[in-house]
């Protein structure tokens, strides 16, 4: 494919002047502005220039140094634009300058401000990052073709060329099919400078993984500051059912790309992403009724990856439609079937469902969460980054397949009086530090409600018991555990509770050196010692320190993780504190290893007590 370098000349608007007072212009890259009237000098109206939506502006004032202006923009539905004395620097405006939706309001303290609905990108900045991810050996960028007002379509390149390109998985992820949705730059943007860095996770992920990234989908539309067409009006994003005469050059070059990498070996996941006026992000997923149920059971998955310990973005935001063939999505799935996980994903620009504001570094970090969604999708694992599935167990443990919320293809399950006996998930030989592990399960009313998970490294044994009922269908954070040295690190779910218990898959994800002794209790907000007597009988002393005053749980169980006790439920001070367990008064109450749990707002802590009669 043949690189091509262009200069385009600018359609020239002239400004427009308002009583020879304030500016307004919009002659430059990705700038729309239509009409501007005022009465006042004061209060101006202004309208875009629109295609099937005129969401899109972009535009500077000028004279409006220490001058109160407020702007009504009709033509659009922007809630909190955003503002720049300098065209880089964007700053949102406030909620008391932004009193109601189309309106923003400020006396400015430069003479010349640009605004815009969302923080641009536009076609010479996505040069400029082009020109410095290009640096990269990793990176090889192409142009597709030209579109019909002769800007390059790009695409981005991105693999470690030392592996063959036989073993690896196609991803495709391309933005800005709808030009003024700018937050699915800023999000692309994320995605790719880690996509980049020198990490070795990030570095197996591009020896198993070609990326196949379109950074413009419709540069014209961009370029010339459309809002969700191209240049000629037409919508990408709904043109790819149409016959051969009737799609667009941009979408003829996209379907020439991915036919070529389909036919070599088809793509795995397909991302499209976008933004919304609504303020949440989404996944659109298509209905079983128009896919497949196992189709849509791994859109589910992908999206739950996504979602799992997201501060931007939860299950409860996702969208459902049917699959319609004017989409990508639909014309890959004509061709493909199930093959591709092709989903479209989009952010917002004002507000999160959480509450959180829209800004550039939330975006891109969504963008690094899609990346390692992808990856955990893919069932990619490193040993900094391990993904354990159940489907490597050796177990006698049922295996099941119902549902939506589990990991990979299945689960396993049994019930204590099944007499299965444990599960063990363990790693391979890994490198001295300090690891994190989590656990994923398919929640259900019929799941035990404390499933005891042990962790151990051989210098450090974590007990912790979970409720299976809830928090399912995300990574749940089991415990953070030291190697001291190279070793293994193995994670026991025990068969012992009342209710179905699950095993489904567990991640370690490394987060340094090991912490010492000292360093963990830093980390706590109490110190926990081991209860005295132990073994013991009828009686034993407990005492444990609060760093501060701090809400304190401390439950007893047995072995089957039935609660037996609740010693604690209160909210206490700070320094040493002591309760006495008497089992004189809990009745049958055999002999047997009990778990001492103390639970505080911030750490929990479980450790072993036997009971000799």
């Amino acid at each position: 494919m043949k690189k091509i370098i262009l200069t385009i000349a600018f359609l020239i608007v002239l400004p427009i002047a308002i009583n020879g007072q304030v500016i307004f212009e919009g002659n430059f890259e990705s700038g729309n502005i239509n009409t501007v009237t005022t009465t006042d000098s004061i209060s101006y109206t202004v309208t875009t220039k629109q295609d099937i939506g005129g969401r899109w502006f972009y535009f500077r004032m000028r004279n409006v140094k220490n001058r109160f202006v407020k702007v009504t923009i009709t033509s659009t539905d922007v809630k909190r634009a955003v503002y720049s004395y300098n065209d880089k620097d964007y700053y949102r405006f406030s909620a008391a300058e932004s009193p109601q939706s189309k309106v923003f309001q400020k006396t400015y303290e430069q003479d010349t401000v640009y605004v815009a609905y969302y923080v641009p990108y536009n076609y010479s900045y996505l040069q400029e990052r082009l020109g410095e991810w290009k640096e990269s050996a990793f990176v090889k960028i192409d142009t597709l073709g030209l579109t019909l007002r002769n800007l390059p379509l790009q695409e981005m390149r991105i693999t470690d060329n030392s592996e063959p390109d036989s073993t690896k998985y196609r991803v495709w992820i391309h933005a800005r099919t709808h030009p003024g949705e700018t937050p699915t730059s800023w999000q692309f943007d994320g995605l790719i400078d880690k996509l980049l860095q020198e990490d070795e996770v990030i570095s197996e992920y591009r020896k198993k993984i070609i990326f196949h990234t379109v950074p413009f989908t419709n540069p014209d539309g961009v370029y010339y500051g459309r809002s969700r067409t191209n240049y000629d009006g037409i919508d990408v994003e709904s043109n790819w059912n149409k016959s051969a005469s009737e799609t667009c050059k941009e979408v003829q070059l996209l379907k020439e790309r991915m036919s070529l990498i389909n036919s070599e070996k088809v793509l795995s996941v397909f991302s499209n992403i976008h933004s919304q006026a609504s303020p949440f992000c989404t996944f659109w997923i298509h209905t079983a009724a128009s896919t497949s149920d196992a189709f849509y059971r791994r859109q589910i998955q992908f999206a739950n990856l996504n979602t799992s310990n997201n501060p931007y973005f939860v299950p409860s935001d996702y969208s459902f439609s049917s699959l319609s063939m004017t989409f990508p999505e639909g014309w890959l799935w004509s061709n493909h079937g199930e093959q591709v996980l092709a989903l479209t994903y989009e952010t917002p620009y004002d507000f999160y469902s959480t509450g959180s504001l829209v800004t550039n570094d939330n975006l891109k970090w969504l963008g690094e969460r899609l990346l390692y969604s992808i990856a955990e999708f893919l069932e990619i694992s490193h040993p900094k980054y391990l993904l354990l599935d159940n489907k490597d167990l050796v177990t006698n443990w049922r295996t099941e397949s119902t549902g939506l919320e589990f990991f990979s293809n299945n689960y396993n399950s049994a019930y204590y009086s099944d007499n299965f006996g444990d599960i063990d998930y363990e790693t391979e030989a890994i490198q001295p530090g300090n690891y994190e592990v989590w656990g994923w399960w398919p929640s259900s009313n019929s799941n035990a409600s404390n499933t005891k998970m042990t962790i151990n490294s051989g210098s450090e044994t974590i007990t912790k018991f979970v409720d299976q009922r809830y928090n399912g269908a995300k990574w749940n954070l089991l415990g953070n555990v030291n190697l001291r040295n190279s070793g293994k690190i193995n994670i026991s779910i025990s068969d012992s509770a009342a209710g179905r218990i699950v095993a489904d898959a567990i991640k370690i994800i490394y987060k340094g050196v090991p912490t010492s002794a000292e360093e963990t209790v830093e980390k706590k907000d109490f110190i926990m010692y081991q209860n005295y007597p132990n073994p013991f009988n009828g009686t034993t002393t407990i005492k444990f320190y609060l760093k501060e005053t701090n809400k304190v749980k401390m439950l007893v169980y047995n072995s089957l993780g039935e609660t037996v006790a609740k010693l604690v439920d209160d909210e206490l001070g700070e320094g040493y504190h002591q309760i006495v367990f008497d089992t004189n008064n809990i009745n049958n109450l055999a002999s047997g290893v009990y778990y001492l749990q103390l639970i505080t707002n911030k750490y929990s802590e479980t450790k072993g007590m036997l009971l000799l009669k």
